[in-house]
């Protein structure tokens, strides 16, 4: 049965609600981190192609979460809100455990792909429930609260995944995801109404509505794509400046992770205190002054202050493209403005290994970084311009 006319989409305590909502951005996170320690003993167990295999895992699930995403908000509006995301952590724990049991290569690259739709599906439907459950500095606050979760959730799937993997060989990693699966739907079981979100609201026509937030969507693209040197080409670099221990290496990205966490949790005051604009200029700066400190060298301190600089962007940039997706979509339109939005997203980040490798081996992974701290700096300014430019054209408004 559905239930369109309830203000809530609580079953039960909206407590539960709150925690079930949070599971998308934790899936999404879960994907890639829960078994990625392992991905060297996958290469060497899985045939004389084993490290194409294994890199292979990553780039299935990644084109089944940008694949998803761009189907997810119509499989939402059909199925509803409870439907869609039990099917979804049923599958997202069903296939991700595949890696438990399948060695035949298209048979476990089959279930990473089946992974990332689901994970996809996860992604819309619980950021559509923070938009239609949640208004104003709280939907900030919960959209901060799940990017935090989501930082935290893959930091502790790395090192959990990795201990497995020591303990009883990488196929126990993938143990997690049945496990988070199985929490993520029986939240789901006992907290979430069935809604269908296009008869909530006014209907308004997808053409307009991809025409409106395009410019917005090749943003968001950009702001991932540099976004992604933190996870992509980070590790290259400390590596590059004598950084050669992977523990060493580890200790700089839990750190910036760490930060992004803490910056996510606090998204919601610090975009009331300074505006959604004024936290997203906030990033861009951390982001443009964190990459041109890596780009200078060899030194402890640069690293260390690079790592938290882009911690920063990292914790504020994720709610902030998701909170003003939410903020610009009616409620019957959100489902597929945020699978289009994460679509974007994952476009962006896919592409940053060969445009960026190809830069570096033309001018150096230094000048990259060099060159996208410019490139943040540019946004910044075009950021700031443009908000003194509203915030003049609102001063000069006749008052009633």
């Amino acid at each position: 049965m559905v239930d369109n006319d309830v203000r809530s989409l609580a079953r039960g305590r909206p407590a539960l609600l709150f925690a079930t909502l949070m599971s998308g951005l934790m899936s999404q996170g879960f994907t890639f981190t829960a078994f990625v320690a392992a991905l060297p003993q996958m290469a060497r167990d899985l045939g004389s192609h084993g490290a194409f295999i294994a890199q292979m895992t990553m780039a299935l699930a990644a084109l089944g979460l940008m694949l998803g995403s761009l189907v997810s908000g119509w499989i939402l509006e059909r199925a509803g809100t409870r439907v869609a995301l039990i099917v979804s952590t049923v599958i997202f724990g069903l296939a991700g455990g595949g890696g438990l049991v399948f060695r035949e290569p298209s048979l476990l690259l089959a279930s990473r792909f089946a992974v990332g739709l689901a994970s996809a599906c996860m992604v819309t439907t619980c950021l559509w429930g923070i938009g239609a459950e949640y208004e104003g500095s709280r939907r900030a606050r919960a959209l901060g609260v799940a990017s935090a979760l989501a930082n935290l959730v893959s930091l502790g799937g790395t090192l959990l995944g990795g201990a497995l993997a020591a303990l009883g060989g990488w196929p126990l990693a993938f143990v997690q995801f049945p496990l988070f699966g199985a929490a993520a739907c029986l939240l789901a079981s006992v907290s979430l109404r069935q809604v269908r979100p296009g008869s909530r609201a006014p209907s308004i026509e997808g053409a307009q509505l991809i025409l409106r937030l395009l410019p917005f969507y090749l943003l968001a693209a950009l702001l991932f794509a540099v976004m992604f040197m933190a996870s992509t080409q980070f590790a290259f670099l400390l590596q590059l400046d004598g950084f050669g221990s992977p523990s060493t290496r580890s200790l700089f990205i839990g750190a910036m992770t760490l930060v992004a966490a803490l910056t996510a949790f606090c998204y919601g005051p610090l975009q009331q205190r300074l505006s959604a604009t004024g936290a997203f200029l906030l990033g861009l700066i951390a982001m443009g002054l964190g990459l041109a400190t890596l780009s200078f060298g060899e030194r402890l301190a640069y690293a260390a202050i690079g790592a938290i600089l882009m911690g920063l962007y990292v914790g504020i940039i994720g709610p902030y493209v998701y909170h003003s997706v939410t903020e610009r979509t009616a409620e019957a339109a959100r489902g597929r403005a945020i699978g289009l939005l994460n679509a974007f997203c994952f476009l962006g980040g896919s592409l940053n290994p060969p445009v960026f490798q190809t830069l570096a081996r033309l001018i150096g992974l230094h000048k990259v970084f060099l060159t996208a701290a410019l490139l943040m700096a540019l946004l910044a300014l075009a950021t700031a311009l443009r908000a003194r430019r509203q915030s003049a054209a609102a001063g000069s408004m006749p008052t009633a």
